[in-house]
């Protein structure tokens, strides 16, 4: 971590002229921070406590205190440091365009990418990409400038059928939410070399769907399929669901989904939640006793929902049938985005089933699979990379793509089956 010899020691355990942290201090708040990314990293924000991150740094709760005011002070920290990163990178992308050096200047982009996320891995594996807030920070300025960085030198690649704002999403959600599996093991994946240059294959005929076959990577560079890929055969069964049969417990659901999406589930109370329902806290006790349980009876909904949708994806042969399924998902998505998002915390995602959480992700992963077996990938495309970017399209493109008014599903939709098409669905 870089030294920050501005910082001083919290106010009450040192005299006030003699506030500066030295060299020793210094270095004891280094190792604080470093501990406590790793115990994040391997917790989780919400399942970490000061303790724990004391212990990890082999100093008592009290010294913890002498330089942080608290987890959340220590969290702020690590994110700034990983946001300037971010924004260094983000002016870093290069003179892109369908040529060999337009595709090293992206695959050295990507590289960058994964040192970074390797780096401050902590931070990043909090949240779903870049762009989504927690509760303890707010990721949106540093997203938007970000976004601003990569989209101006998007415009001057001259991007066809593509818009930049939509073409810098693309490039700033997607190789997170693949890193995000490798780290997290959701699927097999492979090593780093062939998963940058997969990526590098993807997100360049995203970009640029007209760069000619003989000069995408191959040969020494061309990935080698992972091994155990899961053959794609016969589709989970489905889950059974338990409806609440009240409809004020539906109206407390439904609230709930709305309330999580927009704040996150760790920023809402079960009083807003009562607020929201315009019931009383007594009321809402009766239906659900604790908020987990509320998280637990919405993840079910959208288990069941996402199975039922996946068994029903088309082959892309038939473009139309194939982009109503997508307006479809975009429509689920953004219901259960909120419950989506919990998913991926630790602390919540333990609250909950785990052979139900596996069971959906493998519903909707085996269809991908199962749709992409027939298709002819491009050289230098790894099969389960492809697979992941597939589901990394499905799992943040339905976010807006510019800091304008939320786009409508059946535009978000269009936008990811474009996508798809262009890099991984490829005709002929």
């Amino acid at each position: 971590m870089p030294k920050t010899p501005d910082k001083t020691r919290r106010p009450g355990y040192a005299p006030a002229d003699n506030s500066g942290v030295g060299r020793r201090g210094l270095h004891k708040r280094e190792r604080i921070l470093a501990c406590a990314a790793n115990v994040f990293l391997a917790n989780g924000f919400h399942s970490t406590s000061l303790d724990t991150i004391a212990r990890a740094a082999n100093s008592s709760r009290a010294t913890v205190y002498q330089y942080f005011a608290g987890k959340e002070d220590i969290f702020r920290e690590l994110s700034a440091v990983a946001g300037r990163a971010v924004l260094d990178h983000g002016g870093r992308l290069g003179d892109l365009g369908p040529t060999a050096d337009g595709i090293d200047a992206l695959h050295r982009w990507l590289t960058e990418w994964a040192d970074i996320y390797d780096t401050h891995a902590a931070v990043f594996a909090e949240y779903p990409g870049i762009g989504t807030a927690l509760s303890v920070i707010d990721a949106g300025p540093v997203a938007e400038e970000f976004r601003l960085r990569v989209t101006a030198q998007l415009h001057a690649a001259r991007l066809r059928g593509l818009d930049p704002d939509d073409a810098a999403a693309a490039l700033m959600r997607i190789p997170h939410m693949v890193h995000l599996y490798q780290r997290r093991a959701m699927f097999p994946l492979p090593g780093r070399e062939p998963l940058s240059w997969s990526l590098t294959v993807a997100l360049q005929l995203m970009l640029f769907p007209d760069t000619p076959a003989d000069i995408l990577p191959r040969d020494g560079r061309q990935p080698v399929s992972s091994t155990g890929r899961p053959a794609a055969g016969a589709a989970p069964a489905p889950q059974t669901l338990i409806i609440p049969s009240s409809p004020v417990g539906q109206d407390v659901l439904s609230a709930s989904s709305s309330l999580f999406a927009e704040h996150g589930y760790y920023a809402v109370s079960m009083e807003e939640i009562a607020a929201a329902t315009d019931i009383s806290r007594a009321t809402l006790y009766r239906h659900f006793s604790t908020k987990d349980r509320i998280l637990a009876e919405l993840t079910r909904e959208a288990l069941i929902e996402i199975e039922q949708h996946a068994a029903t994806l088309p082959g892309i042969a038939d473009i139309e049938a194939f982009t109503t399924w997508m307006v479809g998902y975009v429509r689920f998505h953004r219901r259960y985005s909120g419950v989506i998002r919990a998913w991926f915390d630790g602390a919540a995602a333990e609250q909950l089933s785990e052979a139900a959480l596996d069971h959906g992700i493998t519903a909707i992963h085996h269809a991908v699979q199962k749709l992409l077996e027939p298709v002819r990938l491009p050289d230098g495309l790894d099969p389960e990379v492809a697979g992941a970017v597939f589901l990394a399209v499905l799992g943040r493109m339905t976010e807006p793509t510019a800091a304008t008014a939320p786009e409508s599903d059946h535009r978000t939709a269009e936008l990811m089956v474009n996508l798809l098409r262009r890099s991984l669905l490829r005709a002929g």
